[in-house]
């Protein structure tokens, strides 16, 4: 019997204080809303740089130098030996093979 005594308390008490208890949920919708909005920002921003680092191969250039005195019909094999060994060590990244005979 005194639960239902309680009850009906409080549910006077609401009644009472409406303005405050729209207050109240109108806070805590707002604050939820505000959280899942920067939740998806966030990860949309996260998706967005690794997509952008992705696309844009942002290496700087980098130099291999070689040096060997191949015999002159064995250069052509140790240019594409060069360009294949360069290709392996830098990750399948574009690779240009200049030749300068001495």
């Amino acid at each position: 019997m005194g639960g239902k005594f309680v009850t009906r308390f409080v549910l006077l008490r609401l009644r009472a204080h409406r303005l405050l208890l729209t207050a109240a949920l109108l806070a805590v919708l707002l604050t939820a809303s505000v959280l899942a909005t920067l939740t998806a920002f966030s990860g949309s921003v996260g998706e967005a740089a690794l997509r952008h680092t992705l696309d844009h191969r942002a290496a700087a250039d980098a130099a291999l130098v070689v040096r060997g005195e191949p015999e002159p019909e064995a250069r052509e094999a140790a240019g594409l030996a060069v360009a294949e060994g360069a290709r392996r060590t830098f990750g399948g990244l574009p690779v240009t093979v200049r030749t300068l005979p001495r």
